[in-house]
């Protein structure tokens, strides 16, 4: 099997995250435990990028990989001992968003996702706290397109960014919350595709890693 190699600099975040995905896959697949080593290898280099850049998508995309992987019964430990410091980083992190634009409504996307997991988890005991994340976010992100000076500053945002974000929602409409949310969020969201204002790129395709992240959780 051809595998990234972790030395080489062109390994981005992302890679790490969708091939240790595919590893632990491969060792359920063949009970191969060095699959599973080199699977606990690249999860544990995407946990070094994510302390040494402290970036809130990266911690979100980590975040959302351990969850799969304790749905999945990868990884044993109750998640809510492994992420609480999470949750506290991504709240801070979240609030921190102040400004409008395409770049902050993919990172309430990621941030969003998160917390959907963490509030797919019925063991966790902060469900209630993940529940209201989702909720704000969805809030938030409907905000941001209420205004026509607001939705100016999304301009940039694609086609594929809007089906992400539908297939987020899809996954909260199955949780039965925030359907009034939900609703206003959709409204906004094809409106802008109806007056032309999200880009359509001919080679455009949706993230790699959260396509890969969902198809491993389900």
């Amino acid at each position: 099997m051809n595998r990234l190699n972790m030395n080489d600099a062109d390994c981005s975040f992302d890679d790490l995250l969708c091939q240790s995905l595919s590893l632990f896959h491969q060792f359920r697949l063949y009970d191969d435990r060095m699959e599973e080593d080199n699977a606990f290898k690249f999860l544990r280099e995407a946990e070094k990028v994510v302390a040494d850049n402290k970036d809130g998508v990266c911690v979100a995309k980590l975040g959302c990989v351990i969850e799969c992987l304790a749905h999945r019964f990868y990884i044993n430990d109750n998640t809510d001992g492994i992420l609480e410091e999470v949750d506290t980083f991504l709240i801070k992190f979240w609030k921190g968003i102040k400004q409008p634009s395409s770049e902050a409504f993919i990172a309430s996307l990621w941030v969003g996702e998160y917390f959907l997991l963490r509030l797919k988890n019925p063991e966790s005991r902060f469900r209630s706290r993940s529940k209201k994340m989702v909720s704000k976010i969805l809030s938030f992100m409907a905000d941001m397109l209420r205004k026509p000076e607001k939705q100016k500053a999304l301009t940039l945002s694609s086609v594929v960014v809007l089906e992400e974000t539908v297939d987020w929602i899809k996954e909260i409409c199955d949780m039965h919350i925030c359907e009034k949310q939900l609703v206003v969020l959709l409204e906004r969201l094809y409106h802008l595709q109806e007056i032309g204002m999200l880009q359509q790129e001919e080679d455009e395709t949706k993230n790699t890693l959260r396509r890969q992240m969902w198809d491993f959780y389900y």
